[in-house]
């Protein structure tokens, strides 16, 4: 039987655009144009492609009854293993990713508002935001959608702009240094790699499955869709780029996409990224609560009472939870360390996501039968598999580049201007390893003294093995 919700299509697309989209896309394609040359496009368009099979296994899940359920990932993984600590796990890393995330935002968002007392600022608009969530879903829906039509007209007139202004010569010859003509696959695989970080966020929609209207056939279309409509704006953006302004010249433009549309429409670029990036990062601020927030109410599964739900207009335990994580890490002026975890803490549960489904039909067919969107067994493994791989590799780009180059080609970029070049210029191994070893080890002790609470109070849990066996 479906479920009514205040929440549609359009909502879930708005949300799964967010972070995909972003101020970076402004900057489009700094970070990357030299590892794929003029041909970087087709590594936008070849990612996008990547992108959907770590997209396949949400929407599989999305699809089941689990998309009734708040945290998807907690309980893709919980009920497809059987183990709910496993699922608290693969899910925990992303609650400290996106609060970092947050808190990157809001603090960009403070000091471009009130520069003189930045922090304040920061703090204002966690609270504003926060607020807005508050209201509830339909409230926070409605905001996301008109912030994001916004962005996206901007965007298309950008786009429109700069295809006047093209220039084919630009992409002549296609691989013009000896390093991408003796090598032009593993060119384009490197600048692959680094653009599947700009999408690190695909699945923000998945967090409004509890609010949809009919979400087992709502949810999975629009996280699918966003992914290839984020992946085409980036991909027209690059071209536009590369089109207007010649590669050899384009390591010297700050934002790329950008300078290339105002030059088409004679304008000063600051007259484009100023607002640009500013209702960007303001989307991708209201965007990214939906993800943390819903996650902790998932994991209210182990957790007792962190899913409790409040009258409208006051936070709850799991809304709270998040504000307040994002304002600590603001309040001590640690975005830099918090962001360490970000991009480690989004993709280890794609990649955990991914596997789950390979092994769904197999381990868990009951719950595979109940699925609305269905795959033969073996195609489901190979994209599933696939998309393992592509999380994968972005996995090891992290934690072998230093978090200045692997955040740089992250859509929240311009953000990383709050933190001091010092900070982002490390070893990963003494800066994101560690930061992703401490926050799961904080999961390890919560998942601890849940287990305490629970025996001391006698709250049984019966076990996940027979999970939607009939």
């Amino acid at each position: 039987m479906s479920r009514a919700g205040p929440l549609g299509l359009r909502h879930v697309l708005a949300v799964s655009l967010s972070l995909p989209l972003g101020a970076g896309v402004f900057v489009v394609p700094r970070g990357v144009e030299n590892l794929g040359g003029p041909g970087t496009p087709a590594a936008y368009l070849v990612a996008t492609l990547a992108v959907c099979a770590v997209g396949v296994p949400h929407a599989i899940f999305l699809s089941s009854p689990l998309a009734e359920r708040e945290g998807v990932v907690y309980f893709a993984v919980s009920r497809t293993w059987g183990s709910r600590p496993l699922g608290f796990l693969a899910a925990w890393p992303a609650v400290g990713a996106y609060a970092a995330v947050l808190a990157a935002l809001v603090t960009a968002l403070g000091r471009t508002l009130a520069p003189a007392v930045p922090t304040a600022a920061a703090l204002a608009v966690l609270v504003v935001v926060v607020a807005v969530h508050a209201l509830g879903p339909a409230v926070a829906g409605r905001i996301q959608l008109w912030t994001v039509g916004a962005l996206l007209a901007l965007l298309v007139g950008m786009v429109v702009a700069g295809l006047t202004a093209l220039a084919p010569a630009n992409f002549s010859p296609l691989f013009p240094t000896p390093t991408l003509r003796n090598a032009p696959l593993r060119s384009l695989g490197a600048a692959t790699v680094a653009t599947l970080v700009g999408f690190a966020g695909f699945e923000g929609g998945v967090a409004l499955a509890a609010s949809t209207r009919e979400p087992r056939r709502t949810v999975p279309r629009a996280v699918l869709s966003g992914i290839l409509l984020a992946g085409a704006v980036a991909a027209v953006a690059a071209f536009v780029a590369l089109g207007v302004i010649p590669w050899s010249r384009l390591v010297f433009a700050t934002a790329p996409f950008t300078e290339a549309a105002a030059s088409a429409l004679g304008v000063a670029p600051q007259s484009l990224l100023v607002p640009g990036v500013t209702l960007a990062t303001a989307s991708a601020a209201l965007a990214t609560v939906w993800r943390p927030t819903s996650t902790i109410r998932g994991l209210g599964d182990v957790v007792s009472g962190i899913d409790r739900a409040t009258r409208s207009g006051l936070p709850d335990p799991a809304l709270a939870l998040t504000g307040t994580l994002a304002a600590v890490v603001v309040v001590l002026d640690a975005v830099g360390p918090a962001l360490y975890l970000s991009l480690v803490g989004i993709f280890l549960p794609y990649a955990a996501v991914a596997v789950s489904a390979a092994a769904l039909p197999a381990v868990r067919p009951a719950l595979y039968r109940r699925c609305r969107l269905r795959l033969p067994p073996a195609v489901l493994a190979v994209v599933s598999v696939f998309g393992a791989v592509a999380a994968a590799a972005v996995l090891r780009y992290v934690v072998v580049l230093d978090p200045a180059t692997t955040l740089g080609v992250a859509r929240w970029a311009p953000s990383l201007s709050v933190v001091p070049d010092a900070v982002l210029v490390r070893d990963p191994l003494l800066t994101v390893v560690p930061a992703a070893l401490l926050w799961e080890l904080v999961g390890v002790v919560v998942l601890a003294v849940a287990a305490d609470y629970r025996a001391e109070h006698d709250r049984y849990r019966p076990p996940l093995d027979a999970a939607y066996d009939e």
